[in-house]
């Protein structure tokens, strides 16, 4: 039995340790828009049931649904970001962004999947090949709109020139220390509700994170990964894991 599986939480304690936490974020970063909001957003996730079910959900595997596509060509066919992030992404055993790029493949399958778990907590039962065809629609309207992923406009959805500049894009450094930071609470909160468990979720919760980042850099014209990114990567996060994504289409 692991040493974590002995802490007692006392969870009024914990959120008074992550106030704390966000307060000190604020006074380093004062000029930063939202972030007061996102701070607050990121806080309420350990009152969360639906953080709960989708956590739930990402340990579920090949039980979350039966999907039984005719092919692997299917897929890429009828879902064409599957082919541009699979064609134009690296995809290497070990993930080192100095050397492999901030942005792999691993990182649009963190994303596609969360999508997914998404899904399945507001259905309440097993997905279906059907259901991917939603979950493909929501996902170029996330990468497309982020935070406004919800609203009825027009968008151009991603194509394979999008993925090219996503394997370009870099971390300003400002950036990067808020991301960190930021996720400092959120890894606090992962391990005081799902104690040891907590380290696979949460790494796809960066790599959706970083991803949807770096789509807004991309729709913005830009090449590197602002604090004013990351705010709206979180933002688009945590409205996905309060949409019922059915309701959308």
């Amino acid at each position: 039995m692991s040493l974590w599986e002995y802490i007692d939480w006392d969870i009024d304690e914990e959120k008074e340790k992550n106030k704390k936490k966000a307060e000190k974020i604020l006074k380093d970063f004062p000029n930063v828009e939202s972030l007061k909001e996102v701070l607050e957003g990121v806080q309420s996730l350990m009152d969360s049931e639906v953080y709960d079910k989708v956590y739930e959900a990402s340990n579920l595997g090949e039980e979350i649904g039966n999907f039984s596509p005719p092919s692997v060509e299917y897929l890429l066919e009828h879902y064409r970001q599957d082919k541009y992030a699979s064609s134009v992404l690296k995809n290497p055993p070990l993930y080192i962004s100095s050397l492999t790029g901030v942005i792999i493949f691993s990182h649009y399958l963190a994303t596609s999947g969360t999508i997914e778990g998404v899904n399945y907590v507001y259905k309440g039962s097993k997905l279906s090949l059907n259901d991917l065809d939603l979950e493909h629609a929501v996902l170029e309207r996330l990468m497309s709109l982020l935070d406004d992923f919800d609203k009825p406009v027009d968008f151009q959805p991603p194509d394979e020139e999008f993925y090219k500049k996503l394997k370009d894009i870099k971390w300003d450094k400002t950036a990067k220390k808020l991301f960190g930071k930021i996720n400092r609470i959120r890894g606090h909160i992962a391990v005081v509700k799902w104690v040891q468990d907590a380290s696979t979720f949460g790494n796809g919760e960066n790599r959706l994170l970083v991803f949807l980042a770096a789509c807004n850099v991309v729709n913005q014209h830009r090449d590197k990964i602002l604090p004013e990114d990351v705010l709206i990567a979180y933002k688009a996060y945590l409205k996905l894991l309060n949409t019922d994504i059915r309701k959308l289409m």
